[in-house]
């Protein structure tokens, strides 16, 4: 067997492809105007590169990549990502069936507010293909090659990617065979962008969460670093504690998507919620009062979080007033935005500890025996009585 192996390399080397054109350092020219090649500004993604979305399990990476996909097809940008023209895109998946992106495509129209001219114009713009059944170079070969042949997108999406690799996700071999030696030949030979949706790995405990540092978050996906290295960008959705609102990560590449925290300075950071709706699947920006809340306070160093308890406090004040006025009540005392009583007033709805009564359209809330329980076993920190002068509503 091993007599034979200066013929088999013999043969390999006949087979092989010419080596790829040298150029002179001083002879390549940068495009005058815009990239032709740029595809999300500026120069975050360029035809023929991989952009790495990165989130653990049940973050919301498929409905926020339909947003992506819809607002990118508009020409629009989303969450200030923002595409160098109207991109097509062809959607290649194996985890949502039929009427989950319907779900998500219409939750997104929705809140987005799409005009129906503007919905009109998606037609041949994105193109969703299921496949669940081939791996690695066959799915290269007999799924992208003659979908990419036919649809020509400007960005290929691959989700998950785990779904396709047909390797072990933690060998540097085998995902930088999948990512470099089937994909990347695929992306420049039709001159498209490829979108590689990966699972993250499992949250960190102890002291290993507070030491991760800006570029370090581009290794959040699960297994090999060659994911990470392999990608031209990298955005990632990450948990921060909230059940309404995530963290979005630039973490590699990101100064070049221009954005500017509060105080306008440069940041590969940025915040972004689900939708108040529970249904309609849509991510939204979140209001700074939402995100205030997620900070640690001054004193205690825990997020300044509307307790379910304490909203109990508030409604034996002021038993039987609509949600308008407790939001107020809210604001007032406490600081909290709309959306943490919405969140505190379904906890205890959930628990049992407050009932309400429906008058017309406004519901009317108080207490039941098991609430006033509990808010007597757990005094308030604040004052509830009404202020000096008016309702807050």
């Amino acid at each position: 067997m091993r007599g034979r192996e200066p013929e088999q390399i013999e043969q390999a080397a006949a087979c092989a492809p010419d080596a790829p054109p040298s150029i002179d350092l001083l002879d390549i020219i940068r495009p005058e105007g815009a990239d032709p090649d740029e595809l999300l500004k500026d120069r975050f993604l360029c035809k023929g590169g991989g952009l790495l979305m990165c989130g653990q399990t049940g973050a919301g990476k498929s409905s926020f990549n339909m947003q992506a996909l819809v607002s990118w097809a508009l020409g629009k940008p989303c969450f200030g990502i923002t595409p160098a023209r109207p991109l097509t895109s062809l959607l290649v998946q194996a985890e949502n069936d039929s009427v989950d992106i319907a779900e998500f495509r219409d939750g997104v129209f929705s809140g987005l507010q799409l005009t129906d001219e503007e919905r009109a114009s998606l037609r041949g713009r994105i193109h969703v293909v299921r496949e669940n059944a081939r791996t690695a170079a066959e799915f290269v070969a007999h799924t992208l090659r003659p979908l990419i042949e036919r649809i020509r997108p400007d960005l290929l999406w691959i989700d998950p990617a785990l779904a396709y690799l047909g390797g072990e996700s933690n060998s540097q071999k085998d995902v930088g065979g999948f990512l470099r030696n089937l994909l990347n030949p695929l992306l420049t030979e039709f001159r498209c962008a490829a979108v590689v949706v990966h699972h993250g790995n499992k949250p960190p405990s102890g002291n290993q969460k507070p030491q991760w540092q800006a570029g370090d978050f581009a290794y959040l996906g699960g297994g090999s670093a060659e994911w990470a290295n392999w990608a031209r960008a990298v955005i990632v959705i990450r948990s921060i504690g909230s059940e309404e609102i995530y963290e979005l990560r630039a973490a590699k590449r990101g100064r070049r998507l221009g954005w500017k925290d509060e105080a306008g300075l440069p940041t590969t950071r940025r915040h972004i919620a689900w939708s108040p709706d529970p249904k309609l699947i849509f991510w939204r920006e979140p209001s700074p009062e939402e995100v205030a809340e997620l900070e640690p306070s001054d004193k205690g160093g825990r997020p300044r979080k509307f307790s379910p308890v304490e909203f109990l406090h508030c409604i034996r004040v002021h038993p039987d007033q609509n949600q308008a006025f407790y939001k107020a009540a809210a604001k007032r005392v406490l600081g909290c935005s709309p959306t943490a009583v919405q969140n505190a007033l379904k906890v205890c709805i959930g628990e049992g500890w407050v009932r309400f009564n429906e008058e017309g359209q406004e519901k009317r809330y108080r207490l039941t025996a098991k609430g006033a329980k509990q808010a007597s076993e757990m005094p308030s920190a604040v004052d509830w009585s009404p202020p000096p002068t008016n309702n807050p509503v």
